[in-house]
């Protein structure tokens, strides 16, 4: 299978959920993956960029180091 833009669990679509939606998503190699639980939502920007709880732009919760927590 190969997608023009994205493919979210087997399926083609045309973006993955960056910056809106409830679940937000992070992209590699052309498919969309959730954010760790533990990164905070943030309206209108990305939330993460992979899918550890230290590749969070802000924590839900707390930071200890460099994971949420």
């Amino acid at each position: 299978l190969s997608c023009r833009h994205y493919s979210r669990r087997g399926v083609c679509v045309p973006t993955c959920r960056f910056a809106q939606g409830e679940t937000r998503e992070f992209a590699q190699g052309g498919e969309c993956f959730e954010c760790h639980p533990e990164c905070e939502r943030i309206e209108g920007n990305v939330t993460c960029n992979g899918s550890g709880a230290d590749t969070c732009t802000r924590c839900a919760h707390y930071r200890d180091g460099p994971h949420c927590v």
